[in-house]
């Protein structure tokens, strides 16, 4: 096999490879229409390198001009995919030399298959040439003179790549797209190498074809600026996705915080700040629930009292409609959250304060023995009753009492939640009749 024959192989594997590579990326991506001509640019760059390779390798003016032939021919279809991908790549969609050309060079191709032999090559005009490059590449290409017709296609394949090579110059000054410029690169060596095998070929001067080398450098830039875009791509959108997937977790975190807010807000008394009655409720029932178990499951032995007790007190603000009715609606809410707030200072973060109605209020002493609940139900009782509101700018202390009924689990352990709230309502109206001030829990 001739020396020159090596490379092509070579470069054949790695056009082939390339090829193949991008049309499984079209297959893949259908939107990625420039990897479609691309990798046809590929295949028939393949083709013509094995053509070259049959020419390299002819021992006879006939056989080189079957495989010249084919060459030549090959070439027209290569054209078709240059134009065909140039096009795509610097978006000529409403460009009209486009189609013109493509149907030109296709034009070129079916001619060059039923015309005469005068026309195209013939073996009645020899052209041999016994060339060399570099002292080491040696070869005889046994060749036909080009007729008329592959002369009219060699011009035209001449207009037409300076014409690509404009739009590329053209796409990179508007866009700055480092892509443009390699593919552009790329064209201008094979355009060079173009220009080299059109001066052999009239005998300008002896050298070997550098077409088919300038192909693979046509090749590797076109795609290297593919696979440029494509990375590009894919950086952008895996910018987007976590840019969106961060903005999901803020919107998450917002969501999160606005439920709790929400939550905060159906279970508390907008005024106070206390829990609601429908809170109050529902932690009751658990809370006797849970003390019920422990006597049930016989676990006293192994837990104090305190642990399963609890206590449980309404609180009323006594003559509180008189506040509202002599110095306004807005000095009574003043007022409660005063009361609210000397009850906060008696009672363990674990207890739970109610605004249970108006002025009434529910405080429930969780895990604290008997002893303990009355001790800090007195201390409620004392600290509202010693404490001076100043309900007005300008006016003078107010002293304001309130009355308690309480009940405590242990005393009572068979009773429901709702019958402890009757009882503990029992002895608030015993304390409202003994003078108010008072706190009963008998």
């Amino acid at each position: 096999m001739s020396t020159v024959s090596y490379p092509l192989v070579v470069m054949a594997s790695i056009t082939l490879y390339v090829g193949a590579s991008h049309l499984f990326l079209y297959l893949n991506r259908r939107d990625a229409h420039e990897h479609l001509p691309f990798s046809l640019l590929c295949l028939s760059v393949v083709v013509y390198d094995v053509f070259c390779i049959g020419l390299y390798n002819s021992t006879s003016v006939h056989q080189g001009i079957i495989w010249q032939g084919l060459q030549l021919q090959t070439a027209n279809v290569i054209s078709i995919f240059v134009v065909w991908f140039v096009s795509i790549f610097t978006r000529q969609k409403k460009n009209p030399v486009i189609p013109i050309a493509i149907v030109w060079f296709i034009v070129l191709f079916v001619f060059s298959m039923v015309l005469n032999h005068n026309l195209t090559l013939t073996p009645l005009k020899p052209s041999i040439k016994s060339v060399s490059a570099l002292g080491i590449l040696h070869t005889t290409y046994y060749e036909g003179e080009l007729g008329l017709f592959y002369v009219s296609g060699v011009l035209s394949a001449f207009v037409v790549y300076v014409y690509l090579l404009f739009l590329l110059l053209n796409h990179f000054f508007q866009t700055r797209d480092r892509s443009s410029f390699v593919i552009l690169a790329g064209l201008v060596v094979y355009f060079l190498g173009f220009a080299n095998d059109t001066a052999v070929a009239a005998r300008v001067y002896s050298f070997i074809y550098l077409s088919e080398y300038a192909f693979l450098i046509v090749v590797l830039a076109g795609s290297y600026a593919l696979l440029n875009e494509l990375l590009s791509l894919y950086k952008s959108a895996e910018d987007t996705r976590q840019n969106l997937e961060k903005k999901v977790r803020e919107r998450t975190g917002d969501i999160q915080e606005l439920n709790k807010e929400l939550k905060h807000q159906a279970e508390r008394d907008g005024l106070t700040g206390v829990y609601n009655r429908r809170f109050f409720d529902q932690y009751l029932e658990i809370e006797v629930r849970r003390a019920r178990n422990r006597i049930e499951h016989k676990m006293a032995a192994i837990a104090s009292d305190q642990d399963m007790n609890f206590g449980l007190a309404i609180v009323d603000v006594d003559e509180f409609k008189k506040i509202n009715d002599t110095m306004g609606h807005l000095v009574g809410d003043k007022a409660l959250v005063e009361v609210v707030e000397e009850m906060r200072k008696h009672i363990f973060s674990r207890d739970v304060i109610c605004r249970y109605g108006g002025d009434e209020f529910v405080i429930l002493f969780t895990r604290t023995s008997r002893e303990g609940i009355l001790r800090a139900v007195e201390k409620i009782r004392r600290s509202v009753e010693e404490h001076e509101f100043r309900l007005k700018a300008q006016s003078p202390a107010q002293r304001i009492t309130i009355s308690m009924g309480v009940v405590i689990f242990t005393d009572l352990p068979a009773m429901s939640s709702d019958e402890l709230l009757g009882l503990a309502d029992d002895r608030l109206l015993a304390a409202k009749k003994k003078g108010r001030n008072k706190a009963v829990y008998e």
